[in-house]
C-alpha cells in the first residue's frame, strides 16, 4: 500500500513539474515579446494642427484617428500596407467613421492568429481586440460592433462553406488572415489555394452591407525565426496580392513590414523573436498588426481630405455588381448547409454511437467540441437530411464530414451510408508526420434523403500507435464543383 502511494506521489510530482516548467515557458514567451512602451510614438498633432484641407485643419479633423500610439517606424507602416488599390468601400467605412451618424461593424475571420493565440490576452492585446478597443475609445459616441470570427485549426474552405455562422451579413469592414491555415501550393497557375481565397472574398464582398475587405497577411510558418526557415519569396501571400488588385481590396503585409527590422538589420526590438513566440505572434507582434490597420485608415483619411467622397461616388459604389471571378468559374457555392459545434449535436444517433464521447478539448476561451473515439472499432451514427429543394430529385449531394488531422495518437476510420440513402465510401488515415494539427474534410456523393444515415468506424490499424479520432462537424452541398476547393485538404500551423 505504501509502495502504491509512492508511486502515485511521484507521479504527481511529475505532473506538478511539468505544468510548472509550460507556465515559466508561457511567461517567459510573453515577457520576450511584450511591447515595448519606450518604443510607442504617435504623430504631430499639434504640427498638422495649421494644415488646412478645404478649409478644415487636418489635426482637427482627424484628431481621434491620430491619436493612437504606434510601435512600428513609419518606413516599415508605409513597406506594410502593400496594396491600398482605389479604396472605395474602405473610404466609406473610414468616411462613416468620421462622420459618426451610423453605427459600424467590424469582423474578422482567419485562423490562430487572428483569434488571438500568442497574445498575453485575447481581448485586450491581440491585434483585433487592440484596434477594436482603440476605435471604441477613439469614437465613443458611434456604436461600433466588433466580431471576431476566426476559428483556430480551420483553411478558408471551411469559411466558405459555412460563413454564415461567423460574419455578420450587414457587416461594414472585413479582416482576412489565412496564409499558415491555408498552406502553400507551389504553382503559379491554377493554384487551388488563390482560388479558394477567391471564393471567400467573393461571398464577402456580395454580402447585403458591401462591406470593405481587408487581406491581412502574415509570414509563412517558419519564417520569423533565424533557423533557416523559408524566405522572403516563400509565401503565398504575393499570388493573393493578385486577388487585391483584382478585387481592390486592402493588402496589409505583416512580413513586408517586419522583414527588414527583424531578417535584415536584427534590430533590437524587432527581431523575430522579440515579436513571434512561435509561428503566432506576441504582444509586440499583435500591436504591430493593429498599427498597420489604424495606418491604413488613417491614411484612407488623409485621401478623403483630399478628395472628398463625392454622391458619384456613393451611386457608384451601391450600383457597381461584383465582376465575374479571376479564375473562370470560379463562384462560391450556393445553399449549403453547415453543421457546426451545438448544430452538429443533433445529427449524432445516440443509440447507435459506441465509444465516442462528446468532449471540449480547448478551453472556455477556446473550445474545440467534436466527437472523439480513442479505441478501435468505436462507432459514430449521424443522421442527415440530404434533401435539397433546389436539386432535381435524383440528383446527388456532396456530404463533407470536418475531422482532425494531427501528428499524434490518430487513428483510421471507414465510412459508409447504412440506412434511408446511398454513397460512396471512403477512408481516412488522420495520422501525418509533420508537426501540425488541421481540421480537414472528407466528401461522400450521397442521394438525397430525409433520414440519411452515415456510420464512421474506427478501423483496428494505425501508423501512429494509437486510435483517436475526432469528427466536429457536416457539411452538405447542392454544389459538385465545391468538391476541388474541400478536398484540397492543406496542412496548417494556425
Amino acid at each position: 500500500m505504501r509502495r502504491g502511494r509512492m508511486k502515485l506521489d511521484s507521479f504527481f510530482f511529475i505532473v506538478a513539474l511539468l505544468i510548472e516548467s509550460c507556465l515559466v515557458r508561457a511567461d517567459s514567451d510573453m515577457e520576450r515579446t511584450k511591447v515595448n512602451e519606450a518604443k510607442l510614438w504617435q504623430r504631430n498633432t499639434h504640427q498638422m494642427a495649421s494644415v488646412e484641407i478645404n478649409k478644415a485643419t487636418i489635426g482637427g479633423v482627424l484628431a481621434p484617428l491620430l491619436s493612437y500610439k504606434f510601435l512600428l517606424p513609419m518606413p516599415q507602416l508605409r513597406a506594410g500596407l502593400a496594396y491600398a488599390g482605389s479604396r472605395g468601400r474602405l473610404r466609406r467605412f473610414v468616411r462613416d467613421l468620421i462622420h459618426g451618424t451610423k453605427p459600424l461593424k467590424i469582423g474578422a475571420l482567419g485562423g490562430s492568429v487572428t483569434w488571438g493565440q500568442g497574445a498575453s490576452n485575447q481581448t485586450t492585446t491581440s491585434w483585433f481586440g487592440v484596434m477594436t478597443n482603440w476605435l471604441a475609445t477613439a469614437f465613443p459616441s458611434i456604436n461600433i460592433t466588433a466580431r471576431n470570427g476566426a476559428v483556430p485549426a480551420t483553411p478558408a474552405s471551411f469559411m466558405v462553406m459555412c460563413l454564415d455562422h461567423f460574419v455578420d451579413p450587414d457587416v461594414d469592414l472585413v479582416f482576412l488572415e489565412y496564409i499558415l491555415n491555408n498552406g502553400m501550393e507551389d504553382r503559379i497557375f491554377g493554384n487551388q489555394v488563390v482560388q479558394v481565397m477567391e471564393r471567400l472574398i467573393r461571398k464577402l464582398l456580395d454580402l447585403p452591407g458591401k462591406p470593405a475587405v481587408v487581406m491581412m497577411q502574415v509570414p509563412s510558418d517558419g519564417m520569423a525565426s533565424y533557423g533557416g526557415g523559408p524566405r522572403f519569396h516563400h509565401t503565398m501571400e504575393d499570388l493573393e496580392g493578385a486577388l487585391a488588385q483584382y478585387y481592390d481590396l486592402q493588402y496589409l503585409s505583416l512580413r513586408t513590414a517586419l522583414y527588414r527590422l527583424a531578417a535584415i538589420d536584427q534590430e533590437d526590438g524587432f527581431r523575430w523573436d522579440q515579436i513571434f513566440v512561435d509561428h503566432h505572434p506576441g504582444d509586440a507582434g499583435h500591436r504591430v498588426m493593429a498599427d498597420l490597420v489604424v495606418y491604413m485608415l488613417q491614411d484612407t483619411a488623409l485621401d478623403l481630405l483630399l478628395d472628398p467622397w463625392s454622391d458619384k461616388e456613393q451611386r457608384a459604389e451601391q450600383e457597381k455588381p461584383l465582376q465575374g471571378p479571376m479564375y473562370s468559374g470560379n463562384t462560391a457555392p450556393s445553399a449549403a448547409m453547415c453543421l457546426y459545434g451545438d448544430q452538429f449535436a443533433p445529427a449524432v444517433v445516440p443509440s447507435t454511437t459506441q465509444g465516442f464521447v462528446y468532449v471540449n478539448e480547448g478551453s472556455v476561451q477556446k473550445p474545440r467540441w467534436g466527437y472523439v473515439a480513442t479505441q478501435p472499432g468505436a462507432r459514430l451514427v449521424m443522421r442527415f437530411d440530404t434533401r435539397r429543394p433546389h436539386l432535381p430529385p435524383d440528383h446527388r449531394v456532396s456530404l463533407y464530414l470536418h475531422y482532425l488531422k494531427s501528428y499524434e495518437h490518430m487513428g483510421v476510420a471507414s465510412l459508409r451510408c447504412t440506412s434511408g440513402c446511398e454513397c460512396s465510401t471512403a477512408e481516412v488515415d488522420a495520422h501525418v508526420t509533420e508537426l501540425w494539427s488541421q481540421m480537414y474534410q472528407v466528401r461522400l456523393e450521397a442521394t438525397q434523403s430525409g433520414g440519411c444515415e452515415v456510420t464512421l468506424t474506427v478501423l483496428p490499424r494505425t501508423s501512429s500507435g494509437e486510435y483517436k479520432f475526432k469528427v466536429s462537424g457536416a457539411i452538405i452541398s447542392e454544389d459538385q464543383s465545391a468538391a476541388n476547393m474541400l478536398d484540397a485538404g492543406l496542412p496548417t500551423a494556425g
